[in-house]
């Protein structure tokens, strides 16, 4: 019950399982709670450090990773063009116009 609080699958059918298992009400929300608490303090610490170190990562990582986006848009760009000029102007033409209507 404990470890199902950090699965999403497992959260959303433990309630499930631990009818089947007859576990009893109160062993299964001591479980849940503890579980929950656990979960929920983990992801606040974790979230805090994050926001702590994000100013020394940024530092470092910054400027490079506003290098890599650029060129991951220009590569796409590229690649994009690329594939436009192979279909040809007949590819172009047949998708831009509409699919005839069905006969009423």
């Amino acid at each position: 019950m404990f470890g199902g609080r950090f699965i999403a699958f497992f959260r959303a059918v433990m309630p499930f399982l631990a009818g089947t298992a007859h576990m009893s009400y109160r062993r299964f929300l001591a479980y849940n709670a503890a579980g929950g608490l656990v979960w929920g303090l983990g992801c606040v610490l974790l979230g805090y450090l994050a926001g702590n170190s994000y100013t020394a990562i940024e530092k470092i990582f910054g400027r490079a990773a506003a290098i890599v986006v650029a060129a991951v848009v220009v590569i796409g760009l590229i690649v994009w063009s690329v594939r436009r000029r192979r279909r040809g102007p007949a590819a172009e033409d047949a998708s831009e116009t509409d699919p005839p209507e069905p006969p009423a």
